[in-house]
C-alpha cells in the first residue's frame, strides 16, 4: 500500500506538484513551469519536479517508490491523451502507481463531496467544463474552434482584443481603451506591430496571454468593446454549465457549480460577476462555489478517494495557509 500521495496539477503556465503522508500532511509543494508539453515531455517535467518535492520534504527521490501518483493535467482531453500520459509516466518507473485524468477533475472534487453531482468549468488560459453524476460523467473534449469552443478563456480574450483593437486602430471598428493597453503591455508602437512582429516570429503568441486581465479591466471601466468581449466569454460558460447538466439528467438532486482558473482567481470577482449577469439561471439551478484552496489539493483528493482513504480535512488545513516554493529553471536541468 502506496504510504504517499504526489498530487500533480499540471496547467499551461505552471505545474503544481505535492507531496503528503498517508494522513494527508502536507510535506512539500513545488511550482515549475507549465506542463502541457506532450506524454513524454509532460511526464519527464513532472517527475523532476516530484524529484525536487522529495528533496524538500526531506525524503530521498526513492522515497517515490512508495508513492501514488495523482496526476491531473491540461492537454488530457482525449481517452488517447489520458492513456499516452499515464503510459509516459508509468514508463518512468518512479511511483508504485498513477491515475492520469484532465485537470478539470480535480478542481470539481476540490468543490463537492466525491459523490455529489456537479459541473466544473475552468476559465485559465484554455477553457475547459466536464461534470459528474453518481457513477456517470460527461467532458467536453475542449480541443478549440473544431469541438465548438471559443478557443480558451483566456487565449480567447487575448486574441480578440488584439482582433478588435486592430479593427479600431483602422477604422474598421469603435474605438476601445484596449489599443492603448495593448501598446503599453506588449511594449509596440502600433496593434498592427502585434501581427508583423508575430509574423517575424519576435512576439510569440503565448506572450498574449498578459493582456487577458487588462480586458477584465476595461471592461469593469465601462470600455463597450471590452465588455462584449467579456460577455462572450460570460454566456459561453453558463451554456456550458447548463448543457453538461443536461447531458446527465439521471440526479434529481442539489448540483454544484464550481468556477476555477486564473479568471476566476481574481479577487475583484469581475468575470464571476458577468458571467451571473449573462447567466441568472445559474443561481436557480445551481450552489456556485469559487474554490478557495488550489487545484493541486483537489488532486491530493482524488489521489486519496483512489487509495480509499479518507483524508478530506486534513488535505484542506495543509494547503490553507500554505505557499508553493518556486523551483527556478537550473534545479530542472537533467
Amino acid at each position: 500500500m502506496p504510504r504517499l500521495v504526489l498530487a500533480v496539477d499540471g496547467g499551461n503556465s505552471k505545474t503544481d506538484v505535492a507531496l503528503m503522508n498517508a494522513d494527508g500532511l502536507l510535506l512539500s509543494w513545488v511550482r515549475g513551469p507549465g506542463s502541457a508539453l506532450g506524454a513524454q515531455r509532460t511526464a519527464a517535467l513532472v517527475t523532476r519536479l516530484a524529484g525536487i518535492a522529495a528533496r524538500d520534504a526531506g525524503l530521498a527521490t526513492d522515497a517515490l517508490a512508495r508513492a501514488h501518483g495523482a496526476y491531473y493535467l491540461a492537454g488530457a482531453d482525449l481517452p488517447v491523451q489520458v492513456d499516452a500520459r499515464r503510459e509516459a509516466v508509468a514508463a518512468q518507473q518512479v511511483l508504485t502507481s498513477v491515475e492520469v485524468g484532465n485537470d478539470a477533475w480535480a478542481l470539481l472534487r476540490l468543490g463537492v463531496a466525491a459523490a455529489a453531482p456537479a459541473v466544473v468549468v475552468v476559465c485559465g488560459a484554455g477553457l475547459k467544463c466536464v461534470a459528474r453524476a453518481g457513477d456517470e460523467r460527461y467532458e467536453f473534449p475542449g480541443l478549440g474552434w473544431q469541438t465548438g469552443d471559443l478557443s480558451g478563456a483566456g487565449d480567447f480574450l487575448a486574441r480578440e482584443a488584439v482582433r478588435v483593437a486592430a479593427r479600431a486602430e483602422d477604422g474598421r471598428g469603435p474605438d476601445t481603451g484596449l489599443r492603448q493597453v495593448i501598446l503599453e503591455q506588449l511594449a509596440v508602437p502600433s496593434v498592427r506591430a502585434v501581427a508583423e512582429r508575430m509574423l517575424a516570429g519576435t512576439l510569440a503568441e503565448h506572450r498574449l496571454g498578459i493582456l487577458a486581465p487588462a480586458v477584465l479591466d476595461c471592461a469593469r471601466d465601462g470600455d463597450a468593446v471590452a465588455s462584449a468581449l467579456v460577455d462572450s466569454l460570460a454566456v459561453e460558460v453558463g451554456t456550458l454549465a447548463c448543457t453538461a447538466r443536461r447531458r446527465l439528467p439521471g440526479s434529481r438532486r442539489d448540483w454544484t457549480l464550481v468556477l476555477g482558473g486564473g479568471l476566476f482567481a481574481d479577487p475583484d470577482e469581475r468575470l464571476l460577476a458577468a458571467v451571473r449577469a449573462a447567466a441568472p439561471q445559474l443561481d436557480t439551478d445551481f450552489t456556485v462555489t469559487v474554490p478557495a484552496e488550489p487545484p493541486v489539493a483537489g488532486a491530493a483528493l482524488l489521489g486519496f478517494d483512489h487509495l480509499g482513504f479518507s483524508a478530506d480535512e486534513a488535505v484542506r488545513a495543509g494547503f490553507r495557509d500554505a505557499a508553493p516554493r518556486l523551483v527556478c529553471p537550473e534545479e530542472l536541468s537533467p
